[in-house]
């Protein structure tokens, strides 16, 4: 009878230290963060860019392209548009670049300038083909950036201007040179493109 005990006994403390490892690290975990969400599983859009969150700011952005090299600092989100050396279009390369300018000053809320760099690789090494530069003073930003869409970066004169917009002898191998033209006349003297 006492053996039947004994192991009655063994089991229920068997069993509470059981329960107890596995209540433990949930009650770490909580007390350590609050009781909050892990980030990448935040169901909230970010608003406010840190380093400790620049992956979850951007994971959720639909591209055609791939993001290489991604840096954050002074206000200043530096990010690397990967494009194969033997294909992709680049209609497709500046959508890429109207959703990121979308989610840095549309969604976030401390970007000051965006730098972003078109570059190509075949997998063992890169060459930058254009690199864009937006600043948050631009007034084109919040009233007509959806344009974007519907424009040629490429060739239209305005939008080169507004987005800073520089090829290098990379991308004149590849496409040829940029002709433009310009699809609406700025009247001289005054510009949408902060200094």
């Amino acid at each position: 009878m006492r053996t039947g005990i004994r192991i009655t006994a063994a089991c229920a403390v068997t069993l509470a230290i059981t329960i107890g490892a596995a209540w433990l690290p949930q009650a770490m975990i909580k007390s350590r963060d609050g009781g909050g969400e892990v980030a990448v599983f935040r169901g909230t859009p970010i608003e406010h860019l840190t380093n400790t969150n620049i992956v979850d700011a951007l994971v959720g952005v639909d591209l055609h392209e791939r993001l290489g090299h991604v840096e954050w600092g002074n206000s200043v989100l530096t990010l690397e548009l990967v494009v194969p050396s033997d294909s992709g279009r680049p209609e497709h390369w500046f959508d890429d670049v109207e959703r990121l300018i979308g989610v840095s000053y549309k969604q976030l809320n401390n970007v000051k300038r965006l730098l972003i760099r078109i570059v190509e690789s075949d997998g063992k090494k890169k060459r930058l083909l254009a690199a864009v530069d937006v600043r948050e003073g631009d007034a084109w930003l919040f009233g007509e950036l959806g344009e974007l869409r519907d424009s040629d970066p490429v060739h239209d004169e305005v939008w080169r201007q507004r987005l800073r917009l520089s090829f290098t002898s990379a991308w004149m191998d590849r496409f040829g040179k940029p002709e433009g033209y310009s699809a609406r006349s700025i009247r001289p003297g005054t510009s949408d493109i902060a200094n």
